[in-house]
């Protein structure tokens, strides 16, 4: 259950940061650090523009989903955070958008794993990021339904599509991703487009999650009311470029939300977004605006 209810203990953290005004977000963030129990988790939607970068941290394993395009700043924005290198990395799918700024990821970082829906596509940006899997002797796996990772205590990441990628769809090709931290779930879907959500809707994959990204940057192709009921996003992250040529995201898609009664993040408004969890409750960070809003389940 959503709430904007803080408990007692934060409200008089609260109350007594607003008094020593102005303060800035990070601040913000290392006082919900000092709650108990801590927020070990950490899911990173980067602003690369118009594609999608997604940083997940746990205590033992941390996974890379999409990088932008080529020169996106997602090395730039992982040396930030210091990141020395990656266990796992996934490819949801050939477009570049996705898949080029991962090139220089795999020779900036040590890379343990790579998962990709593994379809063949023709372009030299897919081109090369496959061959530099294979220079770099990284592990590949081709990522279906039903496989599971354990990322830490408390941590497992589940693929729920493609089951049977093809290539005349390569959207709908996407790995989808499902990543559960104790009582939060976050839904991370590629550009997976309504034929994949029908199809994951007739496996009866597990969907219910309270953080969605929006599937292929909030376009009318995605994100339908049926997909939205299984689902039911307390939070829904649309990854996208100001300005963008293709007018994402749709004004459907945003009303689809909406009356979902999903709290819209967005990129190329609000930044980078940040989430931190314990598994209970979560709390989301903007890098563009001084936001900080707490959610507890």
């Amino acid at each position: 259950m959503k709430t904007t209810t803080n408990p007692p203990r934060f409200q008089v953290l609260f109350i007594v940061l607003l008094m020593f005004a102005p303060v800035s977000s990070c601040s913000l963030l290392n006082i919900f650090d000092k709650v108990e129990p801590p927020f070990v988790y950490e899911v990173h939607f980067v602003d690369v523009g118009q594609g999608d970068a997604i940083y997940v941290v746990t205590p033992e394993k941390n996974v890379l989903i999409d990088g932008g395009r080529r020169n996106s700043g997602i090395v730039e924005y992982l040396q930030r955070l210091e990141v020395e290198s990656i266990d796992l990395v996934i490819g949801t799918h050939p477009h570049a958008d996705h898949v080029g700024g991962l090139i220089e990821v795999f020779h900036t970082f040590d890379v343990t794993e790579v998962i990709d829906p593994e379809v063949n596509y023709s372009t030299v940006t897919y081109r090369d990021y496959r061959t530099t899997i294979d220079s770099r002797e990284i592990t590949f796996t081709a990522g279906r339904s039903g496989m599971e990772w354990q990322l830490s205590e408390g941590a497992v990441m589940q693929i729920v599509h493609p089951a049977a990628p093809s290539t005349r769809h390569i959207n709908d090709a996407s790995v989808v991703a499902r990543i559960v931290f104790g009582d939060i779930a976050v839904l991370l879907t590629g550009d997976a487009e309504e034929r994949a959500e029908r199809e994951m809707l007739a496996r009866s994959e597990p969907l219910r999650s309270q953080i969605l990204k929006v599937g292929h940057h909030g376009s009318i192709t995605s994100t339908t009311l049926d997909f939205l009921e299984q689902v039911k996003p307390e939070v829904a992250v649309i990854m996208v470029g100001e300005g963008n040529r293709y007018a994402h995201p749709n004004e459907e898609t945003l009303h689809n939300l909406e009356a979902a009664g999903a709290e819209i993040y967005r990129t190329d408004t609000h930044g980078s977004i940040v989430i931190k969890t314990n598994g209970i409750r979560y709390v989301i960070h903007t890098t563009s605006e001084e936001t900080l809003n707490e959610h507890e389940n």
